[in-house]
């Protein structure tokens, strides 16, 4: 409470008072912001080519609330990242803020200040053809999976069921190699997974298992800068308290989570 107490002293601070990445995003009126594009419902690209999804929307909110604390129009520049390379085009700073489905572990707070409250969580499943037999975990001891670079379930479930596990840059490329045959299942994000197995083309597709190592989604920006980091921390909370976050689920088809629910619980008379 103390925190987004400072937190709301601050969003009403003038641009004059604003800190080192606030004077930055003023002077240049322009927001630098990591994102993806390649995480559909969440950040890909529309047929022209602009990115759009759930975490564009939150991005497009960032906007407005900077024009109107910095009283100017900002623009933003939206930096596609994958797994494998957000947190260093973060910290070396080709941009300002980080939402790019990132979950919020330990070592990546390390490097850069994840922002609280996180804003969303998924854990992870295995999606497989629906004639590939796995109904349990242990199923898929000692086989051969697909998997993103960076995801940070790949070191513990690697270790736990000695899995030969094949990892890509890029989630179309893990996509093709599930398709391809490559692999006998893809671990994966099950808020990504749900949305795309509504699509026709992944209709011989299902998730095999109970979900496991349900983990919240961080936004992130540098180390050291109190102003913008409590500025964001409003934001998100914000994001709670009004319900944004599961009207943005619904508007982009994405099944509804309890953790979105009970954040809006916890948060709508604060």
């Amino acid at each position: 409470m103390a925190s987004l107490a400072a937190a709301g002293a601050l969003f009403g601070a003038t641009a004059a008072e604003a800190g080192p990445a606030l004077d930055k995003i003023s002077e240049r009126g322009k927001m630098a912001v990591c994102s993806k594009v390649d995480y559909r419902p969440f950040g890909y690209r529309d047929t022209d080519g602009t990115p759009i999804g759930l975490e564009h929307d939150l991005i497009s909110d960032v906007q407005l609330r900077l024009e109107k604390k910095l009283g100017k129009e900002i623009e933003v520049e939206r930096i596609p990242v994958i797994a494998a390379n957000r947190i260093q085009f973060l910290e070396g700073g080709k941009c300002d803020l980080l939402i790019a489905t990132m979950t919020d572990k330990p070592e990546r707070r390390q490097t850069v200040a994840i922002v609280e409250p996180n804003y969303y969580s998924s854990g992870v499943n295995v999606m497989a053809l629906k004639s590939v037999k796995i109904e349990a975990w242990d199923d898929i001891k000692g086989q051969r999976l697909c998997s993103s670079q960076g995801a940070f379930w790949n070191k513990d479930l690697q270790r736990k069921y000695n899995l030969d596990l094949l990892t890509f840059a890029g989630i179309a490329e893990t996509e093709q190699a599930l398709r391809d045959g490559r692999c006998i299942g893809l671990l994966t994000d099950d808020s990504l997974a749900t949305s795309r197995l509504k699509d026709d083309r992944w209709g011989d597709f299902e998730l095999k298992v109970d979900t496991i190592m349900d983990a919240s989604w961080g936004a992130a920006i540098q180390k050291g800068d109190e102003e913008f980091y409590a500025l964001m921390s409003e934001t998100i909370a914000d994001w709670h308290r009004s319900g944004k976050i599961t009207e943005l689920e619904n508007k982009w088809g994405i099944k509804p989570t309890p953790w979105a629910k009970r954040m809006h619980e916890q948060y709508k008379n604060m």
